[in-house]
């Protein structure tokens, strides 16, 4: 076959109709046709059911196209019901990771996960038990809008946010009313060169341009069911459908006159031009009857289809339209044209049925008639003029996809056609960890994963980049960031115990860290929205606690022979000597009934047992007063008296140590009167 030559198919119900179309210096020329009604009920409401039939009828009307024009036919145009369209509206959105620019690649990413959240819900509405994205072929999508951070914004690129957002308007064909086709075609030796829908291929030849801006209800009636197509404002506005047709009329005249299917259906189709039957019924009666009284027993008929159909296009339109073009054969259906025309109120002359003859710019055989011929000459020039759907075979992961070529023909719609998840083409971040360490919040991030692997033809591509007939797409899905985890330690810094004497016996003091309220070590895995707590014990009173020592308040406490306090800090090697103040006031006692004659030694004595706690160093430290025990203290000994941070509040920071004005370290002495000043610069 010449690259001029079309080769068109129209598969109804009733009948299959082939047309061989050529480009000529005159225009497009018929060069030949032939129709061939199926032998048997091969589909129902124009879907195949019994693919090996409708192949059977294809390769008879293949044999005789290719004997009249001498040619071999590869491949054929062919229509899919306007009825089977599925058009489903949607809204989706995603996270923007780290608050990174949005790249071309996220958008399309977006719109694609939109197209197959709407497969997902069509699916799902379809058919609960069974539902499943695939059992549908996108043939294209469009944007309402984007949306950034929740607000509505013309364009994505180059943006930057928390989130995204698209509403998309995606039509779509059932699997298996395409997949039909396919599997017809391929038995029959044919390849699918494109594929339109019936209302677009039939409105393209009998809706003038001048005509397409006017509001027109074109309808296909067939054998079992009628298929609507509303123009208004240059285009397709809705598709529609209802299950009764030309066959609702032929089952009457087989129930009144008991005849068999076919025999009732050539008594249709011959009331048109005669003015009496004859024919024979199942019991072998003959009979002779006057097309008047048929006319009247299919009137009823007549008048449910019309009703049906009116009914339908106010359901579609919201209004009667201007005029109503039939098309197909079942539009001669005695008295239906003017019953449309009733129903819809409108004139007799706004209803037309439109054959061969309206179509001026297609010449050729006449062996091709009628209204029956609008649709399969319409998928001819359709096919011609470029204007189906054209696809491409392209294997992903070595599984054969048919692409669609509506928007782009890109390897995301291969992804797409193939039922990948955009979702797969992304990792997702890592779950993260949120904690408090000693109050400060924490967070450790999850994994950044890995992305997906897309190579065309064996190179490394992005999922924009266009595909064509025979690529070869390799796709490994992304993987996604490992969540966050970690121990202990790698929150907590490591902590030198405590190596120090309590009454000369050697203690170990090590640190504390908490988990959730419960001890923990190092090595212990974190918890997410853990509160976690860490110091080493270093006042005298937290020390004796850890030691199993009572209460410090009832003792003498002597750091390294020093008179100190239960708030006193300890350091590493430091000595503590515990003395009970009971047992020192009844040696006191002792001392001065046995030894009166030497009261200053007794004194002298007792005061070594027996701090005098009147005797402070009383300095103020950042504007407050603190009295610290003893004569003799130093810097360090307020640290442990005063509300302080110890930890510096930022990276860089240094505690400023004055005392009177003049620089100081923490072993500066301190006397009663010293201003003392601590400040983290």
């Amino acid at each position: 076959m010449s690259d001029e030559t079309i080769f068109a198919l129209d598969i109804g119900t009733r009948s299959i109709i082939g047309v061989i179309m050529q480009e000529t210096p005159k225009g497009l020329e018929i060069l030949a046709a032939e129709q061939r009604e199926h032998q048997n009920r091969a589909m129902i409401d124009g879907q195949i059911h019994d693919i090996d039939q409708v192949a059977k009828s294809i390769s008879i009307i293949k044999d005789k196209l290719e004997n009249k024009i001498g040619q071999t036919l590869k491949q054929a145009a062919v229509a899919a019901a306007g009825r089977a369209l599925k058009t489903t509206r949607i809204k989706v959105s995603a996270d923007i990771p780290e608050y990174r620019e949005i790249h071309r690649d996220d958008i399309l990413r977006l719109e694609l996960q939109a197209v197959q959240e709407a497969q997902s819900r069509l699916a799902n509405e379809e058919d609960k038990q069974t539902a499943e994205s695939l059992n549908y072929h996108c043939v294209g999508y469009s944007v309402v809008y984007y949306e950034l951070d929740g607000y509505k914004i013309g364009s994505l690129y180059s943006q930057k946010g928390r989130s995204m957002g698209v509403e998309v308007i995606a039509t779509f064909l059932p699997r298996v009313v395409v997949d039909s086709l396919f599997a017809a075609l391929q038995k029959a030796g044919l390849e699918m060169a494109s594929l339109t829908l019936e209302p677009i291929a039939a409105s393209s030849v009998v809706v003038p341009p001048s005509m397409r801006q006017l509001n027109i209800a074109l309808v296909d009636i067939g054998a079992g069911t009628s298929d609507i197509a509303i123009t208004d404002d240059g285009s397709i506005a809705g598709y529609g459908m209802v299950p009764v047709a030309g066959d609702e009329v032929t089952e009457r005249i087989s129930e009144v006159y008991l005849l068999d299917f076919n025999t009732a259906e050539r008594i249709k189709r011959s009331l048109q031009d005669n003015s009496e039957l004859g024919f024979t019924d199942v019991l072998g009666i003959e009979h002779t009857v006057s097309v008047k009284e048929i006319i009247d027993v299919v009137g009823e008929s007549v008048q449910v289809l019309a009703k049906n159909i009116s009914e339908k296009i106010i359901e579609l339109n919201g209004k009667t339209p201007q005029a109503i073009i039939c098309i197909g054969g079942g539009s001669l259906t005695p008295l239906l044209k003017d019953s449309l025309a009733d129903n819809l109120g409108l004139t007799r002359q706004r209803v037309a049925v439109r054959g061969r003859e309206a179509i001026s710019e297609v010449f050729g055989t006449q062996e091709l008639m009628g209204p029956e011929a609008v649709t399969p000459i319409g998928i001819a020039v359709t096919a011609y003029e470029h204007k189906g759907l054209g696809f491409a075979k392209v294997m992903v992961n070595e599984r054969q996809i048919r692409l669609f070529e509506v928007n782009r023909g890109t390897v995301a719609d291969a992804l797409l056609a193939a039922g990948i998840s955009m979702r797969k083409t992304q990792p997702r971040l890592g779950m993260a960890l949120t904690l408090t360490v000693n109050g400060d919040l924490k967070i450790i991030k999850g994994g950044k994963g890995k992305p997906a692997v897309i190579r065309l033809n064996g190179e490394d591509v992005t999922i924009d980049v266009p595909v064509k007939h025979n690529d070869i797409i390799e796709f490994v899905e992304a993987r996604n960031g490992e969540n966050a985890s970690g121990h202990i330690h790698d929150l907590v810094p490591h902590l030198f115990p405590l190596n120090i004497s309590v009454n000369t016996q050697p203690f170990v003091i090590n640190p504390v860290i908490t988990m959730n309220g419960k001890p923990a070590a190092y090595h212990e895995e974190l918890i997410d929205n853990a509160r976690i707590v860490y110091y080493l014990p270093r006042t005298v009173a937290e020390v004796m606690e850890i030691a199993g020592y009572g209460d410090p308040e009832e003792c003498y406490i002597y750091i390294n022979e020093r008179l100190v306090d239960s708030m006193t800090e300890v350091n590493d090697g430091d000595d503590i000597t515990l003395e009970s103040a009971v047992e020192s006031e009844i040696i006191e006692e002792v001392v001065q009934e046995d030894d009166a004659a030497e009261p200053v030694d007794t004194v002298a004595s007792s005061a070594e047992l027996q701090p005098d706690f009147n005797k402070f160093t009383v300095v103020t430290v950042n504007n407050e007063r603190v009295d610290i025990p003893g004569e003799e203290a130093i810097l360090t000994d307020v640290l442990t008296r005063i509300d302080l941070q110890l930890r510096p509040p930022e990276n860089g920071m240094r505690l400023e140590l004055r005392v009177n004005g003049i620089p100081a370290e923490f072993t500066t002495p301190l006397k009663t009167g010293d201003n003392v000043s601590l400040e983290w610069k």
